[in-house]
């Protein structure tokens, strides 16, 4: 029997013989290049998070509006304040009148 014969007899087994080592080395190169990703992505992840992004011009805009809006609010609660506090002292000026008014009409 000639090798070309035992080849074509066992064809199955020449067949394994070529497609294994092959398969097992496209195996561990797919692996490799998953598992590189995956630290490539976390690396990312961790600079992303150690290294805040630079504000774009309308971030800073919209972080200040922000903050004018907040002032503005806190500007009309202490303004309610001291129109209840004005309400409260002109409440009292009265009742300070009517009790003058009431000593001099009584002497």
């Amino acid at each position: 029997m000639s090798l070309w014969q035992k080849v074509r007899d066992n064809k199955r087994f020449v067949i394994g013989l070529v497609v294994t080592p092959v398969g097992l080395y496209t195996g561990i190169r797919i692996k490799e290049w998953r598992t590189e990703r995956k630290v490539t992505n976390v690396q990312r992840e961790v600079q992303s998070v150690q290294q805040p992004a630079p504000l774009s011009k309308s971030d800073d805009i919209r972080a200040e509006l922000d903050n004018l809006r907040q002032a503005r609010a806190a500007l009309i609660r202490q303004e309610s304040l001291l129109t209840m506090e004005q309400d409260a002292i002109w409440a009292k000026q009265k009742r300070l009148d009517a009790q003058d008014a009431k000593r001099s009409a009584e002497k």
